[in-house]
């Protein structure tokens, strides 16, 4: 110790020094007549030689719980290997046999040896448990100072508590078999002051662990900013918060749920890969997922705990389940989203990871809000207020681009116009709110019969547009035909119990034959739509090759 503890001062004696000269210097240069330079303390010299090197910038990865025990496991043995080297120096002062730091363990309500003098074992060697055993746990539990055994006035063993100032941390022994190199008066003082530095020790351990996890915590949170920041899409942003909750975590499957709040559902934004759940699954409120939602506080189920069984957190299909954590995004009071985790075991998610998540909840939010209500305000601008259809604007934009793709990759793309028979006189029947009614339920039906890549949109007033990219027009007849005859069976049911029949006639036009340019397409599909009214309506029709012409399909006006 006495070697340890002067290369440590002969260090801080040399860094004072260096810096005494250093300022000496700078003094003296800018003012050679200053007759009582600036007094340098010990803390002034402590600060400026010591070297703080600059920390390596920690990944999302560093939440994980086990990069975390790894990192922190190697920072144990160092840490121990410094106690050993004290407590030998402490075992060659006392002349004792062994020397032992005696960890107290909170969980367990007991005392494990964590460091001891003799080298190259891994248990202590030279301690009777059985005959001092008893003195060391009365030593921790009473916070008092114990001699024990006498030969020729040198106690055979004495044992302190070490203590921090924030409670008990275990008891120091020192035991010799022939008895200590001190009598005891000198071995009741001398072990206190040892407990004290093995307290100092331990206690630097302990907020440098605690440092650490902070400095690490705060590194991986501002690479997840990082992260965030950039993105031109909320399908990308959703996808890095997934990947990152997935990274910090433990979990196999990670997700990320949508919520409203008003209407107590949510959508499936972006799913881990591998993942049983595809984005744009909706998520109801009686999930474990909705739960979390309305309750706006984080859950977790495990295996163990029970509550999970066979089930699925967002609504799905039942599957075998070790654990989950729901974490709620909130925003304003309301919650706005969910990230979701899971394993297939109990153990892969812990409480530890819900905290983390809670931290990654709280820096996502602000990115989430923001991209999300540009996302709202542009589909209002491209959505149909009363139908929820595409507009008419959307339409064009959304026309141009699949004449552009069937231009570039070939094929053909169909368009079909349909106009709901005598609509007029349905308004004037049952009133306008009766007519809101039947359109709603037209959009509802034709949206749901379509594929995911074709656009249903409300092209005016009765009229609805159904753009089919990639589509023959034989496919865009037979469509057609399946969106007539669905009309014509499922008539509107009022309130009252009144039903209303529709039907709609529809006009198919297929680009690049037998339209030959993308620009006539809107004005073919009607021309045949015309033709199906005039044909007794509440049918299909197709253009005809043969009146293709450049002054048939003029632009609509």
């Amino acid at each position: 110790m006495l070697h340890s503890v002067g290369t440590v001062l002969l260090a801080a004696a040399g860094g004072a020094l260096a810096t005494w000269f250093a300022l000496r210097r700078r003094d003296s240069s800018v003012s050679p007549n200053n007759d009582e330079p600036e007094r340098v303390t010990r803390v002034d010299a402590h600060l400026a030689s010591s070297s703080v090197g600059r920390p390596t910038p920690a990944t999302s990865t560093a939440l994980r719980r086990d990069v975390q025990q790894r990192f922190e496991q190697r920072e144990a043995k160092f840490d121990l290997e410094m106690l050993d080297r004290l407590l030998r120096d402490i075992r060659d002062l006392s002349g004792a046999d062994e020397t032992i730091f005696w960890r107290w363990v909170e969980t367990r309500q007991a005392l494990v040896p964590s460091s001891w003098s003799t080298e190259g074992q891994s248990r202590p060697a030279h301690f009777d448990v059985r005959a001092w055993g008893p003195l060391v746990k009365w030593s921790a539990e009473e916070r008092v100072v114990q001699l024990a055994g006498d030969i020729n006035g040198m106690p055979q063993l004495a044992v302190a508590p070490v203590a921090t100032d924030v409670g008990i941390r275990g008891v120091l022994t020192m035991s010799a078999a022939a008895g200590l190199r001190l009598d005891r008066d000198s071995a009741k003082a001398w072990v206190q002051r040892f407990s004290g530095q093995v307290a100092s020790l331990v206690r630097l351990f302990e907020l440098r662990r605690d440092y650490g996890r902070h400095m690490r915590r705060s590194e991986a949170l501002l690479d997840a900013v990082r992260r965030f920041q950039g993105h031109r899409s909320t399908e990308t942003l959703a996808q890095t918060i997934v990947d990152t909750a997935h990274d910090i975590t433990s979990s196999s499957l990670a997700g990320l749920v949508r919520w409203n709040a008003t209407e107590r559902h949510g959508v499936v934004q972006a799913v881990a890969p591998g993942g049983e759940i595809d984005p744009g699954f909706h998520v109801t409120a009686d999930t474990i997922v909705g739960r979390a939602c309305i309750e706006g506080t984080p859950l977790l189920f495990t295996a163990e705990g029970g509550g999970l069984a066979d089930a699925c957190p967002y609504g799905g299909l039942p599957r075998r389940i070790g654990s989950v954590a729901i974490v709620p995004i909130a925003s304003a009071e309301r919650v706005i989203g969910a990230i979701v985790v899971e394993g297939p075991s109990a153990e892969d998610v812990s409480q530890h990871e819900v905290r983390n998540l809670g931290l990654l909840a709280a820096v996502a939010r602000g990115p989430l809000e923001v991209a999300w209500e540009i996302e709202e305000v542009s589909r209002r601008a491209r959505t149909d207020a009363l139908t929820g259809l595409a507009n008419r604007r959307h339409l064009d934009e959304q026309l141009r681009r699949v004449v552009a793709e069937t231009d570039r990759f070939g094929g053909a793309s169909s368009l079909i116009l349909a106009d709901l028979d005598h609509f007029k006189s349905i308004n004037d029947k049952y009133g306008h709110d009766a007519g809101d009614v039947v359109l709603k339920h037209v959009a509802q039906l034709m949206t749901d019969a379509i594929r995911t890549v074709d656009l249903c949109a409300r092209y005016g007033g009765e009229e609805i547009a159904v753009l089919l990219p990639q589509t023959s027009q034989s496919g865009a007849v037979e469509l057609a035909e399946r969106l007539r005859s669905l009309l014509e069976s499922r008539p509107v049911s009022l309130r009252g119990g009144e039903k209303i029949p529709v039907t709609a006639s529809f006009g198919v036009a297929t680009y690049p034959a037998p339209v030959p340019s993308g620009d006539w397409l809107l004005s073919a599909a009607d021309k045949a739509l015309y033709e199906a009214k005039a044909g007794g309506r509440n049918c299909v029709r197709a253009v005809n090759p043969s009146d293709v012409t450049a002054d048939a399909y003029k632009a609509r006006k």
